[in-house]
């Protein structure tokens, strides 16, 4: 599998959640199969479902095992169409309703059982103890997040969600007033929190409580993201001087970020900033702020080793900037 520093896959985050998991499902039964392979068994992994179920449960009609192991019915019926070719069951009628076949194992797979439960209970052991050591309980989350599915799917949400998804024209972009003072601190303490722990420097605090001074009365600027009457978002343009200006200060509402508002509230900036002749801009942020990197990025921003060496804010490990 790729390593964590060359895995894309995980950077497109819950989209890739189904093809993730499929990688997965493949590698652990191509591990099987070398297991398999190395101990003589014959046996397809992709069997182990429906073979157990047999084993432990007796003879099952194919309509009742995809019921009890939560799959479909073709599925189930390719499975046992396979097993069938390769001689691990049979079917025989149902004693009750001979209208019905019942699939049950046949004396090649019962001497099987024999010869692969020690090799399932190794697996089993190992596996048990690869979850155990991880930070989270995977198999709980696994079961409550397959409920969760189950229960729903997620067609229905995602329809509706686009249904009432804000579009570019929903987003009016607004200047400062004093009276909107406490979205700006708010907005930006959520992303704080969230990453950081709520971390504040000293540049932080004057910054986000005193903006007026801080920013407005140097010549920098301030601007707000408003959505059906609702302030979203926020940004601010820091005047550093010799017609450098820094962006700083960017935080969108959480339940709406993936709809563009960071990236018009970054627009409007580095319109202004061309506006006013600056001849760059530059920002200082966090690699763990994958969206915003993102969009700096898209935009033109490119990193750069730190003019100071290091940054006033110890969170920040990128220094990006952007020639006008």
């Amino acid at each position: 599998m790729p390593t964590a520093s060359t895995d894309l896959m995980k950077t497109f985050g819950s989209l890739s959640l189904g093809s993730r998991l499929k990688r997965l499902s493949d590698r652990l039964i191509q591990d099987v199969v070398e297991i398999y392979q190395a101990q003589g068994i014959q046996l397809n992994p992709t069997f182990f479902p429906l073979f157990n179920l047999l084993h432990q449960h007796g003879a099952q009609a194919v309509t009742e095992a995809a019921e009890q192991l939560g799959v479909s019915h073709p599925a189930i019926s390719k499975i046992a169409r396979n097993m069938l070719n390769e001689g691990w069951i049979s079917k025989t009628p149902d004693p009750k309703d001979e209208r019905r076949q019942l699939l049950t194992l046949t004396p090649q797979s019962d001497a099987l059982v024999t010869e692969i439960a020690p090799i399932w209970h190794e697996i089993k052991h190992y596996l048990d103890q690869v979850i155990a050591e991880q930070q989270h309980p995977l198999l709980a989350a696994l079961d409550d997040f397959e409920q969760r599915i189950q229960q729903q799917g997620f067609v229905q949400p995602v329809l509706a969600n686009l249904q009432h998804r804000i579009s570019e024209s929903d987003i009016e972009i607004i200047g400062w007033d004093a009276s909107l003072r406490e979205h700006f601190c708010q907005l930006n303490l959520q992303w704080l929190r969230e990453f950081f722990n709520g971390e504040l420097t000293d540049h932080d605090e004057r910054a986000l409580f005193t903006p007026e001074s801080y920013y407005l009365a140097k010549g920098g600027y301030i601007w707000f993201a408003r959505c059906n009457q609702e302030i979203v978002g926020c940004v601010a343009l820091a005047h550093q001087g010799n017609r450098l200006f820094e962006i700083s200060k960017m935080g969108v509402d959480p339940t709406l970020q993936g709809f563009g508002i960071g990236r018009k509230l970054l627009l409007t900036a580095l319109n202004k900033a061309r506006d006013v002749s600056a001849r760059e801009v530059y920002l200082e942020s966090s690699t763990k702020l994958n969206r915003a990197i993102h969009l700096y990025r898209n935009l033109g921003f490119r990193e750069v080793p730190h003019p100071d060496g290091q940054s006033i804010y110890p969170r920040s490990d990128i220094y990006m900037t952007l020639t006008l």
